[in-house]
Protein backbone atom coordinates (compact mmCIF):
# COMPACT_ATOMS: atom_id res chain seq x y z
CA UNK A 1 0.00 0.00 0.00
CA UNK A 2 0.99 3.89 -0.67
CA UNK A 3 0.89 4.08 3.33
CA UNK A 4 3.58 1.73 3.60
CA UNK A 5 6.07 2.61 1.33
CA UNK A 6 9.51 3.09 3.09
CA UNK A 7 8.33 1.47 6.27
CA UNK A 8 10.49 -0.98 5.76
CA UNK A 9 13.71 0.88 5.92
CA UNK A 10 12.82 1.99 9.75
CA UNK A 11 15.99 0.86 11.21
CA UNK A 12 18.24 0.31 8.88
CA UNK A 13 21.69 1.91 8.19
CA UNK A 14 22.79 3.55 5.33
CA UNK A 15 25.83 5.61 5.07
CA UNK A 16 26.61 6.98 8.96
CA UNK A 17 22.53 7.07 9.85
CA UNK A 18 20.76 4.62 11.70
CA UNK A 19 16.65 5.72 10.12
CA UNK A 20 14.26 5.79 12.94
CA UNK A 21 11.19 6.79 11.86
CA UNK A 22 9.03 7.52 9.01
CA UNK A 23 8.63 11.53 8.13
CA UNK A 24 7.07 11.54 5.16
CA UNK A 25 7.42 10.32 1.33
CA UNK A 26 6.27 11.66 -2.13
CA UNK A 27 6.59 11.04 -5.65
CA UNK A 28 9.73 8.67 -6.04
CA UNK A 29 11.31 8.91 -2.48
CA UNK A 30 10.64 9.10 1.74
CA UNK A 31 11.98 11.49 4.30
CA UNK A 32 13.47 9.54 7.54
CA UNK A 33 14.20 11.08 11.10
CA UNK A 34 17.75 9.61 11.60
CA UNK A 35 20.41 9.52 13.84
CA UNK A 36 23.97 9.91 12.97
CA UNK A 37 25.98 6.99 14.51
CA UNK A 38 28.95 8.82 15.68
CA UNK A 39 27.36 11.79 16.73
CA UNK A 40 24.17 11.49 18.11
CA UNK A 41 23.22 14.38 15.92
CA UNK A 42 19.13 14.23 14.38
CA UNK A 43 19.30 14.33 10.97
CA UNK A 44 16.97 13.79 8.03
CA UNK A 45 17.69 11.38 5.09
CA UNK A 46 16.07 11.37 1.50
CA UNK A 47 16.24 7.64 0.00
CA UNK A 48 14.78 7.33 -3.83
CA UNK A 49 12.56 4.40 -3.64
CA UNK A 50 11.68 3.27 -6.95
CA UNK A 51 7.62 2.68 -7.70
CA UNK A 52 6.81 -0.78 -9.33
CA UNK A 53 5.69 0.95 -12.38
CA UNK A 54 8.68 2.22 -13.55
CA UNK A 55 10.49 0.79 -16.21
CA UNK A 56 14.19 0.86 -16.61
CA UNK A 57 14.83 3.75 -17.94
CA UNK A 58 12.06 5.87 -15.72
CA UNK A 59 14.20 4.69 -13.01
CA UNK A 60 17.44 5.32 -14.00
CA UNK A 61 16.10 9.12 -14.98
CA UNK A 62 14.41 9.40 -11.42
CA UNK A 63 17.93 7.93 -9.88
CA UNK A 64 20.09 10.56 -11.77
CA UNK A 65 17.86 13.31 -10.95
CA UNK A 66 17.81 11.87 -7.19
CA UNK A 67 21.90 12.45 -7.41
CA UNK A 68 21.51 15.56 -9.64
CA UNK A 69 19.51 17.49 -6.18
CA UNK A 70 22.25 16.59 -3.88
CA UNK A 71 24.86 17.62 -6.15
CA UNK A 72 22.99 20.83 -7.33
CA UNK A 73 22.22 21.76 -3.56
CA UNK A 74 25.80 20.80 -2.12
CA UNK A 75 26.95 23.47 -4.74
CA UNK A 76 24.74 26.24 -2.67
CA UNK A 77 25.85 27.88 0.48
CA UNK A 78 23.26 29.75 1.96
CA UNK A 79 21.58 30.35 5.24
CA UNK A 80 17.95 29.72 3.35
CA UNK A 81 18.82 26.52 1.14
CA UNK A 82 18.71 23.55 3.07
CA UNK A 83 22.68 22.30 2.53
CA UNK A 84 23.58 18.77 2.25
CA UNK A 85 26.20 16.89 4.46
CA UNK A 86 26.48 13.68 2.45
CA UNK A 87 24.94 11.81 -0.40
CA UNK A 88 25.88 8.38 -1.84
CA UNK A 89 24.06 5.02 -2.58
CA UNK A 90 23.69 1.79 -0.50
CA UNK A 91 22.40 -1.28 -1.55
CA UNK A 92 20.91 0.11 -4.37
CA UNK A 93 19.21 2.70 -2.83
CA UNK A 94 20.53 5.98 -3.52
CA UNK A 95 20.09 9.07 -0.13
CA UNK A 96 20.79 12.41 0.84
CA UNK A 97 21.61 13.24 4.61
CA UNK A 98 20.66 16.96 5.71
CA UNK A 99 19.76 18.69 8.79
CA UNK A 100 16.71 17.50 10.22
CA UNK A 101 14.15 20.47 10.14
CA UNK A 102 11.71 19.86 13.47
CA UNK A 103 9.34 22.58 12.12
CA UNK A 104 8.22 20.37 9.03
CA UNK A 105 6.73 22.22 5.85
CA UNK A 106 5.59 25.88 5.28
CA UNK A 107 2.79 24.23 3.17
CA UNK A 108 1.90 21.81 6.78
CA UNK A 109 2.30 25.42 9.05
CA UNK A 110 -0.57 26.46 6.99
CA UNK A 111 -2.54 23.68 7.57
CA UNK A 112 -2.33 24.10 10.91
CA UNK A 113 -2.64 27.66 11.14
CA UNK A 114 -4.75 29.15 8.19
CA UNK A 115 -4.24 32.26 6.19
CA UNK A 116 -0.53 33.72 7.18
CA UNK A 117 -0.79 37.35 8.15
CA UNK A 118 0.71 40.17 6.07
CA UNK A 119 3.55 40.37 8.27
CA UNK A 120 4.04 36.63 8.73
CA UNK A 121 3.93 36.28 5.16
CA UNK A 122 6.50 39.07 4.42
CA UNK A 123 9.03 37.76 7.19
CA UNK A 124 8.55 34.08 5.28
CA UNK A 125 9.00 36.09 1.74
CA UNK A 126 12.28 37.59 2.61
CA UNK A 127 14.09 34.51 3.65
CA UNK A 128 12.82 32.69 0.07
CA UNK A 129 13.48 35.54 -2.30
CA UNK A 130 17.15 35.76 -0.32
CA UNK A 131 17.85 32.40 -1.82
CA UNK A 132 16.38 32.14 -4.67
CA UNK A 133 18.23 34.93 -5.51
CA UNK A 134 21.27 33.73 -4.59
CA UNK A 135 20.35 30.09 -6.49
CA UNK A 136 19.73 32.71 -9.38
CA UNK A 137 23.09 34.58 -9.36
CA UNK A 138 25.04 31.03 -9.10
CA UNK A 139 23.03 29.64 -12.43
CA UNK A 140 20.47 27.53 -10.63
CA UNK A 141 16.52 27.42 -11.50
CA UNK A 142 14.52 26.26 -8.77
CA UNK A 143 11.48 24.70 -11.04
CA UNK A 144 9.27 23.48 -8.25
CA UNK A 145 8.68 26.40 -5.76
CA UNK A 146 5.88 25.59 -3.64
CA UNK A 147 5.33 25.74 0.43
CA UNK A 148 6.42 22.09 0.80
CA UNK A 149 9.48 22.45 -0.29
CA UNK A 150 10.08 25.10 2.46
CA UNK A 151 11.35 23.50 5.75
CA UNK A 152 11.11 25.09 9.37
CA UNK A 153 13.62 24.89 11.93
CA UNK A 154 12.77 24.95 15.44
CA UNK A 155 12.54 28.51 15.54
CA UNK A 156 10.81 29.33 12.56
CA UNK A 157 13.52 29.83 10.05
CA UNK A 158 12.74 28.73 6.43
CA UNK A 159 15.08 27.10 4.27
CA UNK A 160 14.62 25.98 0.21
CA UNK A 161 15.19 22.41 -0.25
CA UNK A 162 14.42 19.76 -3.00
CA UNK A 163 16.46 21.07 -6.12
CA UNK A 164 16.11 17.80 -7.37
CA UNK A 165 14.55 19.35 -11.12
CA UNK A 166 16.58 22.08 -10.94
CA UNK A 167 17.81 23.97 -14.52
CA UNK A 168 21.54 25.10 -14.80
CA UNK A 169 22.22 27.91 -16.93
CA UNK A 170 25.78 28.02 -16.59
CA UNK A 171 27.51 25.30 -19.24
CA UNK A 172 29.49 22.90 -16.85
CA UNK A 173 28.44 23.56 -13.37
CA UNK A 174 26.06 20.73 -12.99
CA UNK A 175 24.96 18.02 -15.37
CA UNK A 176 22.17 18.56 -17.79
CA UNK A 177 17.93 18.26 -17.13
CA UNK A 178 17.27 14.59 -17.56
CA UNK A 179 13.62 14.37 -17.27
CA UNK A 180 11.78 12.88 -20.68
CA UNK A 181 11.07 15.92 -22.79
CA UNK A 182 7.44 14.33 -22.39
CA UNK A 183 7.07 15.20 -18.42
CA UNK A 184 5.71 17.73 -16.84
CA UNK A 185 8.52 18.40 -14.61
CA UNK A 186 7.84 20.44 -11.16
CA UNK A 187 4.41 20.64 -9.48
CA UNK A 188 1.04 21.97 -11.62
CA UNK A 189 -0.41 23.96 -9.12
CA UNK A 190 2.67 25.94 -9.16
CA UNK A 191 4.04 25.57 -12.58
CA UNK A 192 5.01 28.98 -14.33
CA UNK A 193 3.38 29.19 -18.21
CA UNK A 194 6.84 28.80 -20.00
CA UNK A 195 7.27 25.43 -17.49
CA UNK A 196 3.94 24.30 -18.78
CA UNK A 197 5.14 24.97 -22.25
CA UNK A 198 8.71 23.55 -22.18
CA UNK A 199 10.00 26.63 -22.56
CA UNK A 200 13.30 27.65 -21.64
CA UNK A 201 13.62 29.05 -18.25
CA UNK A 202 14.98 31.30 -16.39
CA UNK A 203 14.48 32.78 -12.41
CA UNK A 204 11.64 34.36 -13.53
CA UNK A 205 9.89 31.36 -13.70
CA UNK A 206 10.56 30.81 -9.84
CA UNK A 207 9.27 34.05 -9.35
CA UNK A 208 6.15 32.98 -10.63
CA UNK A 209 5.36 29.71 -8.85
CA UNK A 210 6.39 32.19 -5.59
CA UNK A 211 3.78 34.53 -6.18
CA UNK A 212 1.47 31.25 -6.72
CA UNK A 213 2.90 30.69 -3.20
CA UNK A 214 1.87 33.74 -1.62
CA UNK A 215 -1.62 33.88 -3.04
CA UNK A 216 -1.87 30.40 -1.28
CA UNK A 217 -0.15 31.66 2.18
CA UNK A 218 -2.38 34.94 1.56
CA UNK A 219 -5.47 32.88 0.67
CA UNK A 220 -5.03 29.39 2.15
CA UNK A 221 -5.93 28.72 -1.80
CA UNK A 222 -4.73 28.32 -4.36
CA UNK A 223 -5.35 30.60 -7.64
CA UNK A 224 -5.93 27.75 -10.25
CA UNK A 225 -8.34 24.03 -9.90
CA UNK A 226 -8.61 21.90 -12.27
CA UNK A 227 -9.95 17.80 -12.34
CA UNK A 228 -6.46 17.48 -14.06
CA UNK A 229 -3.20 18.66 -14.72
CA UNK A 230 -3.24 19.67 -18.28
CA UNK A 231 -6.68 21.61 -17.79
CA UNK A 232 -4.40 22.91 -14.51
CA UNK A 233 -1.74 23.77 -17.05
CA UNK A 234 -3.51 25.86 -19.30
CA UNK A 235 -5.55 28.11 -17.02
CA UNK A 236 -1.89 28.80 -15.55
CA UNK A 237 -0.96 29.64 -19.58
CA UNK A 238 -4.17 31.51 -20.33
CA UNK A 239 -6.39 32.43 -17.38
CA UNK A 240 -6.07 35.64 -15.04
CA UNK A 241 -5.26 35.24 -11.48
CA UNK A 242 -8.50 36.32 -9.27
CA UNK A 243 -8.36 39.14 -7.43
CA UNK A 244 -6.95 39.02 -3.42
CA UNK A 245 -9.13 41.87 -2.68
CA UNK A 246 -12.48 39.08 -3.62
CA UNK A 247 -10.65 36.80 -1.20
CA UNK A 248 -9.70 38.42 1.70
CA UNK A 249 -10.91 41.88 3.41
CA UNK A 250 -7.42 43.25 4.78
CA UNK A 251 -5.70 42.91 1.37
CA UNK A 252 -5.48 46.20 -0.22
CA UNK A 253 -5.24 46.91 -3.79
CA UNK A 254 -1.45 47.84 -3.55
CA UNK A 255 -0.93 44.44 -2.29
CA UNK A 256 -2.93 42.88 -4.71
CA UNK A 257 -1.02 44.55 -7.49
CA UNK A 258 2.47 43.44 -6.36
CA UNK A 259 0.76 39.47 -6.88
CA UNK A 260 -0.63 39.75 -9.48
CA UNK A 261 2.52 41.20 -11.19
CA UNK A 262 4.63 38.21 -9.92
CA UNK A 263 1.52 36.26 -12.01
CA UNK A 264 2.02 38.00 -15.23
CA UNK A 265 1.69 35.40 -17.26
CA UNK A 266 4.76 37.07 -19.73
CA UNK A 267 7.90 36.90 -17.79
CA UNK A 268 8.92 40.20 -19.07
CA UNK A 269 5.93 41.78 -16.87
CA UNK A 270 6.68 40.63 -13.86
CA UNK A 271 9.48 41.25 -11.54
CA UNK A 272 13.07 40.66 -13.18
CA UNK A 273 14.17 39.55 -9.22
CA UNK A 274 13.05 37.58 -6.38
CA UNK A 275 14.61 40.68 -4.04
CA UNK A 276 12.13 43.17 -6.57
CA UNK A 277 9.19 41.20 -5.68
CA UNK A 278 9.65 41.36 -2.00
CA UNK A 279 10.64 44.84 -1.87
CA UNK A 280 7.31 45.47 -3.36
CA UNK A 281 5.25 43.50 -1.20
CA UNK A 282 7.39 45.25 2.15
CA UNK A 283 6.22 48.45 0.52
CA UNK A 284 2.78 47.82 -0.03
CA UNK A 285 2.54 45.77 3.54
CA UNK A 286 4.10 49.11 4.95
CA UNK A 287 1.16 51.15 3.33
CA UNK A 288 -1.20 48.43 4.74
CA UNK A 289 -0.06 48.80 8.64
CA UNK A 290 0.05 52.57 7.75
CA UNK A 291 -3.94 53.03 7.22
CA UNK A 292 -4.27 50.46 10.14
CA UNK A 293 -2.23 52.43 12.57
CA UNK A 294 -4.01 55.53 11.80
CA UNK A 295 -7.34 54.05 11.81
CA UNK A 296 -6.31 52.65 15.35
CA UNK A 297 -5.92 56.34 16.47
CA UNK A 298 -8.98 57.60 14.61
CA UNK A 299 -11.43 54.96 16.36
CA UNK A 300 -10.56 57.28 19.75
CA UNK A 301 -11.72 60.36 17.58
CA UNK A 302 -15.30 58.11 16.67
CA UNK A 303 -15.25 57.77 20.51
CA UNK A 304 -15.76 61.24 21.01
CA UNK A 305 -12.09 62.42 21.91
CA UNK A 306 -10.68 64.81 19.16
CA UNK A 307 -7.66 66.11 21.17
CA UNK A 308 -5.63 62.43 22.22
CA UNK A 309 -5.95 59.46 20.48
CA UNK A 310 -6.08 56.38 22.79
CA UNK A 311 -4.71 53.14 20.57
CA UNK A 312 -1.27 51.48 20.71
CA UNK A 313 2.08 53.08 19.29
CA UNK A 314 2.10 52.42 15.40
CA UNK A 315 4.17 49.43 14.31
CA UNK A 316 7.96 50.50 12.97
CA UNK A 317 6.93 50.98 8.90
CA UNK A 318 10.54 49.00 7.68
CA UNK A 319 10.34 46.67 4.42
CA UNK A 320 10.78 43.51 6.87
CA UNK A 321 11.56 42.50 10.07
CA UNK A 322 14.44 40.73 11.00
CA UNK A 323 14.70 36.96 10.07
CA UNK A 324 16.33 36.39 13.62
CA UNK A 325 12.74 36.42 15.57
CA UNK A 326 9.30 35.43 13.94
CA UNK A 327 6.67 37.60 14.10
CA UNK A 328 3.55 36.85 15.90
CA UNK A 329 1.04 35.73 13.58
CA UNK A 330 -2.15 37.78 14.34
CA UNK A 331 -5.87 37.89 13.24
CA UNK A 332 -5.76 39.76 10.12
CA UNK A 333 -7.78 43.11 10.82
CA UNK A 334 -10.63 44.13 8.03
CA UNK A 335 -8.53 46.55 6.03
CA UNK A 336 -12.05 48.09 4.76
CA UNK A 337 -13.07 48.81 8.93
CA UNK A 338 -9.69 49.85 9.30
CA UNK A 339 -9.43 52.21 6.57
CA UNK A 340 -12.69 53.62 6.88
CA UNK A 341 -11.43 56.21 9.50
CA UNK A 342 -7.86 56.14 8.13
CA UNK A 343 -7.43 60.20 7.80
CA UNK A 344 -10.02 61.72 10.56
CA UNK A 345 -6.84 61.07 13.00
CA UNK A 346 -4.97 63.21 10.65
CA UNK A 347 -7.50 65.82 10.05
CA UNK A 348 -8.14 66.33 14.23
CA UNK A 349 -4.62 65.98 15.10
CA UNK A 350 -3.23 66.86 18.43
CA UNK A 351 -5.61 68.44 21.14
CA UNK A 352 -4.14 72.37 20.57
CA UNK A 353 -3.90 71.91 16.65
CA UNK A 354 -7.59 70.81 16.41
CA UNK A 355 -8.74 73.56 19.12
CA UNK A 356 -6.75 76.49 17.14
CA UNK A 357 -7.93 75.03 13.78
CA UNK A 358 -11.55 74.89 14.96
CA UNK A 359 -11.39 78.48 16.54
CA UNK A 360 -8.48 80.41 15.90
CA UNK A 361 -9.01 81.32 12.59
CA UNK A 362 -10.04 84.58 10.84
CA UNK A 363 -11.61 85.12 6.80
CA UNK A 364 -9.34 86.59 4.91
CA UNK A 365 -10.55 84.39 1.72
CA UNK A 366 -11.07 87.24 -0.56
CA UNK A 367 -7.94 89.31 -0.41
CA UNK A 368 -6.16 86.18 -0.55
CA UNK A 369 -7.69 85.22 -3.80
CA UNK A 370 -7.13 88.85 -5.41
CA UNK A 371 -3.20 88.68 -4.09
CA UNK A 372 -3.01 84.74 -6.20
CA UNK A 373 -3.38 85.70 -9.34
CA UNK A 374 0.11 85.81 -10.59
CA UNK A 375 0.74 82.08 -10.04
CA UNK A 376 1.29 80.81 -13.84
CA UNK A 377 -1.78 78.75 -15.14
CA UNK A 378 0.68 76.65 -16.70
CA UNK A 379 1.30 73.57 -14.59
CA UNK A 380 2.58 71.38 -16.62
CA UNK A 381 6.17 73.72 -16.29
CA UNK A 382 6.12 72.81 -13.04
CA UNK A 383 7.79 76.28 -12.29
CA UNK A 384 4.45 78.52 -11.46
CA UNK A 385 4.99 82.27 -10.99
CA UNK A 386 4.94 83.33 -7.19
CA UNK A 387 1.93 85.01 -5.90
CA UNK A 388 2.33 88.50 -4.74
CA UNK A 389 1.50 86.97 -0.89
CA UNK A 390 2.75 83.89 0.67
CA UNK A 391 -0.12 82.45 2.88
CA UNK A 392 2.10 81.11 5.43
CA UNK A 393 2.69 85.14 6.10
CA UNK A 394 -0.60 85.07 7.08
CA UNK A 395 0.09 84.05 10.64
CA UNK A 396 -3.56 84.80 12.18
CA UNK A 397 -4.88 82.16 9.98
CA UNK A 398 -2.20 79.19 11.10
CA UNK A 399 -1.86 77.42 14.41
CA UNK A 400 0.84 79.11 16.53
CA UNK A 401 1.89 77.15 19.50
CA UNK A 402 5.22 75.31 20.37
CA UNK A 403 4.15 72.53 17.86
CA UNK A 404 3.39 75.18 15.61
CA UNK A 405 6.11 77.89 15.43
CA UNK A 406 7.72 80.21 12.77
CA UNK A 407 11.96 80.18 12.94
CA UNK A 408 13.81 83.43 11.97
CA UNK A 409 13.74 82.88 8.27
CA UNK A 410 9.98 83.09 8.16
CA UNK A 411 9.36 79.29 7.86
CA UNK A 412 6.55 77.72 9.51
CA UNK A 413 7.80 74.40 11.26
CA UNK A 414 5.35 71.72 12.84
CA UNK A 415 7.12 69.82 15.48
CA UNK A 416 5.20 66.85 16.23
CA UNK A 417 6.23 65.83 20.03
CA UNK A 418 2.89 63.23 20.44
CA UNK A 419 3.47 59.48 20.24
CA UNK A 420 -0.16 59.54 19.29
CA UNK A 421 -0.79 62.33 17.84
CA UNK A 422 -0.88 63.61 14.35
CA UNK A 423 -0.10 67.44 13.94
CA UNK A 424 -1.48 69.00 11.37
CA UNK A 425 -2.60 72.73 10.63
CA UNK A 426 -5.53 74.03 8.07
CA UNK A 427 -5.27 77.66 6.55
CA UNK A 428 -8.23 79.22 8.11
CA UNK A 429 -11.35 78.77 6.85
CA UNK A 430 -10.18 79.34 2.83
CA UNK A 431 -12.09 77.13 0.27
CA UNK A 432 -10.85 76.66 -2.58
CA UNK A 433 -12.35 74.88 -5.54
CA UNK A 434 -9.58 74.36 -8.74
CA UNK A 435 -6.57 75.80 -7.59
CA UNK A 436 -2.90 74.90 -7.95
CA UNK A 437 -0.64 74.80 -5.22
CA UNK A 438 2.40 75.13 -4.27
CA UNK A 439 4.44 74.66 -1.43
CA UNK A 440 8.62 73.79 -0.35
CA UNK A 441 8.96 70.78 2.73
CA UNK A 442 12.37 70.21 4.06
CA UNK A 443 12.64 67.48 6.99
CA UNK A 444 14.57 68.98 9.75
CA UNK A 445 14.56 66.14 11.93
CA UNK A 446 13.45 62.45 11.48
CA UNK A 447 10.96 60.56 13.72
CA UNK A 448 12.06 58.76 16.19
CA UNK A 449 10.81 55.24 14.36
CA UNK A 450 12.45 56.84 11.11
CA UNK A 451 9.00 55.98 9.34
CA UNK A 452 7.93 59.66 8.37
CA UNK A 453 4.64 60.86 6.57
CA UNK A 454 4.41 64.74 6.03
CA UNK A 455 2.02 66.83 3.23
CA UNK A 456 -0.58 68.82 2.46
CA UNK A 457 -4.73 68.32 2.80
CA UNK A 458 -6.94 69.31 0.30
CA UNK A 459 -10.60 70.49 -0.20
CA UNK A 460 -11.14 69.58 3.07
CA UNK A 461 -14.83 70.05 4.85
CA UNK A 462 -15.11 72.56 8.10
CA UNK A 463 -16.72 69.90 9.75
CA UNK A 464 -13.67 67.43 8.62
CA UNK A 465 -16.47 64.81 7.13
CA UNK A 466 -14.49 64.73 4.02
CA UNK A 467 -10.95 65.53 2.38
CA UNK A 468 -8.30 64.67 0.19
CA UNK A 469 -4.91 63.94 1.33
CA UNK A 470 -1.62 63.93 -0.56
CA UNK A 471 1.65 62.05 1.78
CA UNK A 472 5.09 61.63 1.33
CA UNK A 473 6.58 58.56 3.03
CA UNK A 474 10.70 59.23 3.31
CA UNK A 475 11.26 55.45 3.80
CA UNK A 476 12.19 52.92 1.17
CA UNK A 477 13.91 55.49 -1.12
CA UNK A 478 10.54 57.76 -1.03
CA UNK A 479 7.19 57.17 -1.54
CA UNK A 480 3.83 58.88 -2.05
CA UNK A 481 -0.28 58.49 -1.40
CA UNK A 482 -3.02 60.26 -2.48
CA UNK A 483 -6.14 59.16 -0.38
CA UNK A 484 -10.06 59.87 -0.43
CA UNK A 485 -11.70 60.33 3.03
CA UNK A 486 -15.53 60.55 3.40
CA UNK A 487 -16.02 58.31 6.22
CA UNK A 488 -14.67 55.61 4.51
CA UNK A 489 -10.99 55.83 3.09
CA UNK A 490 -10.25 54.84 -0.60
CA UNK A 491 -6.31 54.98 -1.51
CA UNK A 492 -6.53 56.66 -5.21
CA UNK A 493 -3.14 56.40 -6.21
CA UNK A 494 0.51 55.61 -5.08
CA UNK A 495 3.77 55.34 -5.83
CA UNK A 496 7.62 56.60 -5.88
CA UNK A 497 9.48 59.54 -5.98
CA UNK A 498 12.86 58.82 -7.41
CA UNK A 499 12.79 62.95 -7.09
CA UNK A 500 12.68 63.34 -3.52
CA UNK A 501 15.29 64.83 -1.62
CA UNK A 502 16.66 63.71 1.15
CA UNK A 503 16.27 64.58 4.94
CA UNK A 504 18.29 68.16 5.50
CA UNK A 505 17.26 69.02 1.83
CA UNK A 506 14.43 71.06 0.41
CA UNK A 507 11.50 69.61 -1.66
CA UNK A 508 8.71 71.62 -3.90
CA UNK A 509 5.55 70.30 -3.87
CA UNK A 510 2.91 71.08 -7.01
CA UNK A 511 -0.75 70.02 -6.95
CA UNK A 512 -2.69 71.31 -9.82
CA UNK A 513 -6.33 70.52 -9.00
CA UNK A 514 -8.97 70.49 -11.95
CA UNK A 515 -12.34 68.81 -11.60
CA UNK A 516 -11.65 65.60 -10.06
CA UNK A 517 -8.67 65.25 -11.84
CA UNK A 518 -5.52 65.85 -9.45
CA UNK A 519 -1.58 66.00 -10.57
CA UNK A 520 1.35 66.08 -8.68
CA UNK A 521 5.11 67.24 -8.92
CA UNK A 522 7.88 66.56 -6.41
CA UNK A 523 10.92 68.94 -7.51
CA UNK A 524 9.87 69.78 -10.93
CA UNK A 525 9.14 65.85 -11.73
CA UNK A 526 5.14 64.49 -12.19
CA UNK A 527 5.60 61.51 -10.36
CA UNK A 528 2.10 60.46 -10.46
CA UNK A 529 -2.04 61.77 -11.05
CA UNK A 530 -5.20 60.42 -9.72
CA UNK A 531 -8.80 60.55 -11.11
CA UNK A 532 -11.61 60.69 -8.26
CA UNK A 533 -13.90 58.40 -10.08
CA UNK A 534 -16.30 58.53 -7.55
CA UNK A 535 -20.31 59.75 -8.19
CA UNK A 536 -19.50 62.62 -5.53
CA UNK A 537 -16.05 63.73 -6.16
CA UNK A 538 -15.22 66.75 -3.74
CA UNK A 539 -15.51 70.07 -5.50
CA UNK A 540 -14.24 73.18 -3.06
CA UNK A 541 -12.74 73.04 0.49
CA UNK A 542 -10.19 73.99 2.60
CA UNK A 543 -6.04 73.12 2.04
CA UNK A 544 -3.00 72.41 4.83
CA UNK A 545 -0.40 70.96 6.38
CA UNK A 546 0.60 68.10 8.58
CA UNK A 547 3.36 65.50 10.22
CA UNK A 548 2.80 62.75 11.55
CA UNK A 549 5.44 60.64 12.99
CA UNK A 550 6.89 61.78 16.51
CA UNK A 551 10.07 63.45 16.97
CA UNK A 552 9.41 64.30 12.58
CA UNK A 553 9.98 67.96 12.05
CA UNK A 554 9.31 70.03 8.84
CA UNK A 555 9.65 73.46 8.02
CA UNK A 556 7.07 74.60 5.38
CA UNK A 557 8.14 77.62 3.38
CA UNK A 558 6.79 79.57 -0.10
CA UNK A 559 2.97 78.40 0.40
CA UNK A 560 1.09 79.34 -2.75
CA UNK A 561 -2.71 78.92 -3.96
CA UNK A 562 -3.75 79.96 -7.50
CA UNK A 563 -7.24 79.19 -8.25
CA UNK A 564 -7.97 78.23 -11.62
Amino acid sequence: MTTARGRHLVGAVLGSCKLEKLLGYGGSSAVFLAQQLQTGEEVAVKVFLPRANMDVQMQKDFYTRFLREAEAASKLDHPNILPIYAYGEQNGLPYIIMPYMPGGTLSEYMAQHGALSLKEALWYLEQITSALDYAHRHGCVHCDVKPANMLLDSTGRLMLSDFGIARVSRTGELSAQVASNNALMGTPDYISPEQAMGRTLDGRSDIYSLGVTLFSLLAKRLPFRADTTIALALQHVHEPPPSLTLIRADISPELDSVVQTALAKDPARRFQTAGAFCEAFARAVAASEHAIAIANRGSAILAGNPGFVSSPSRPPLTAASSPGAKPVARGSMKYLIATAVLLLALIVGGGIAARLILTGVTSKGASKAANSNSISAAINTVTPTMAATDYLSERDDWPSSATFYYDEQQKYHILNKSARNVAQALYGDHNFGDFSLHVDMEEIHTSIGHADYYGVLLRAAADQSRYYIFEIDTTHGGQYAFVRFDGQSDTLATGTISSLAPPGKSNNLVVNVQGNNFIFYVNGKQVGQATDKSATPFTRGQVGLYVEDEGAEVAFSRFYVKAN
